[in-house]
């Protein structure tokens, strides 16, 4: 394989949402068939990314395998920022660039990305397989134009210990259930006994961050990243106020207690069996798995829905989020070959060398459909349309104030506490959150002008 060029700018620190997750790809090429359409002569393919090095590793050397005339050359964000674009596609004219959805948004709105529709329909790129919805979800965000393809996604199932639900005789779960259908599955468990030996209806970290959690399903954000205005003295809001108070004051929510274990997966209730539901990513996929090998803990039949889902549209949910979006940028040179990249990365070939490498640490849920997982299935997974919305609102707030967040979720779960508690009602807990969390607001504000 030909080496590939780097730039020789200066390698800063790049963001969270520029970077891509280290999947464990294995780069022995042996899944890759040789291409037979690529043209004899040399190409480059200038790609934004953090260094050279983690982009060979991540995809560079697995895609010189099947297109073997093809360099990259590496551009590093260095100081152009988090948000930067212009600067950096107009010193540097990528042919490539890996965005967050409110980078996608801003480009598509600027005409400066280039419509992939045509480039799909030239080469008959299956969509059959491509997470339901996305494609419209990433539309809608591109203004109606499809500007940008994701490689992988971050989207959640809910799993359950149907050994559990039969032992108490509790009804299954079904697909499409709403957080406040879960719920009220959890509280049908057995509540006595003590904390590390008992049953538990639902795991989940705490009560504050499932009010954060059902928020999210539902398509909410507490303070509008624009107006800095904070919205949680709502009729919906109570709702959830409740709703997480509720669980914790019932004994249903195992409040993510860790058994005394030496070991994740032997302190988890979840997998040790202990708690009948949580709702997680694929990764809790691999550590039941994990947990097959250990002798100390019991295997279960495990059983998987999707959902939660929003409680105004059973068929999707606002906790979905995709960070890596590949865009070509309307003024690339090499359009081609960049198009080559992202039909690769988004494809089937891709896909089942990446779930078919041993290291799987940082596994994410890729875009293109699989069968299953760690020996699981994993179309639960797969099933609810996404909506972006809840997720980009937050992110516009965190690149105005990264503590906003931060300080709202510490009001919440102070007030959620005293809400469960019994001292407080959810028309105090609602107006305590409103008011703290306004008043920090507006002091973020100030500092963000």
């Amino acid at each position: 394989m030909k080496r590939s060029l780097l730039k020789k700018a200066a390698i800063g620190s790049l963001s969270l949402g520029l970077m891509w997750v280290s999947s464990g790809l294995p780069m022995n090429g042996t899944a890759l068939a040789e291409s037979s359409s690529q043209s004899e002569t040399s190409e480059t393919i200038k790609v934004v990314y953090g260094s050279e090095a983690s982009f060979q590793k991540e995809y560079g050397e697995a895609f010189s395998k099947k297109f073997p005339n093809t360099e990259f050359e590496v551009i590093s964000p260095g100081a152009y920022g988090v948000t930067n674009y212009d600067q950096l596609i107009a010193k540097n004219s990528p042919d490539l660039i890996m965005l967050t959805p409110s980078d996608y948004q801003k480009l598509a709105k600027a005409n400066k990305l280039t419509d992939l529709e045509p480039l799909m329909e030239q080469s008959d790129y299956d969509t059959a397989s491509v997470y339901p919805g996305l494609i419209d979800e990433l539309k809608k965000q591109g203004g109606g134009e499809l500007y940008g393809l994701s490689k992988s996604v971050q989207a959640k199932a809910l799993l359950y210990n149907a050994d559990l639900f039969k032992k108490y005789n509790v009804e299954l779960p079904k697909d499409g259930m709403t957080w406040e259908d879960i719920l009220k599955l959890a509280a049908k468990f057995p509540t006595q006994g003590d904390k590390n030996s008992r049953i538990w209806g639902l795991s989940a970290f705490g009560s504050s961050n499932l009010a954060m959690d059902i928020a999210r399903t539902e398509g909410l954000t507490p303070v509008d990243p624009e107006t800095f205005k904070v919205t949680a003295n709502t009729p919906i809001w109570k709702k959830i106020y409740n709703m997480a108070a509720n669980a914790t004051k019932s004994g249903a929510l195992d409040e993510r207690i860790s058994l005394s274990a030496k070991s994740y997966l032997e302190s988890s209730p979840f997998v040790t069996g202990r708690s009948a539901m949580t709702v997680s990513s694929i990764t809790e996929l691999k550590n039941l798995k994990a947990a097959q090998s250990s002798k100390k803990i019991k295997p279960f039949t495990l059983g998987i829905t999707a959902g939660p889902a929003d409680s105004d549209d059973r068929k999707s949910t606002g906790d979905f989020y995709t960070s890596d979006i590949l865009a070509i940028p309307a003024k690339a040179s090499n359009v081609d070959g960049a198009w080559d990249f992202i039909e690769y990365v988004t494809g089937d070939e891709y896909a089942k060398a990446y779930y078919g490498g041993k290291s799987v640490n940082n596994i994410s849920l890729l875009s293109r459909m699989v069968d299953e997982y760690a020996g699981y299935p994993v179309d639960a997974f797969y099933q609810l349309k996404p909506n972006l919305d809840a997720h980009l609102n937050a992110q516009a707030l965190s690149l105005k104030s990264t503590e906003m967040e931060t300080y709202f979720r510490s009001i919440l779960g102070k007030e959620i506490t005293l809400l469960a508690d019994q001292k407080k009602t959810a028309d105090q807990a609602a107006q305590a959150v409103q008011k703290q969390a306004q008043a920090t607001a507006d002091k973020l504000a100030k500092n963000a002008k």
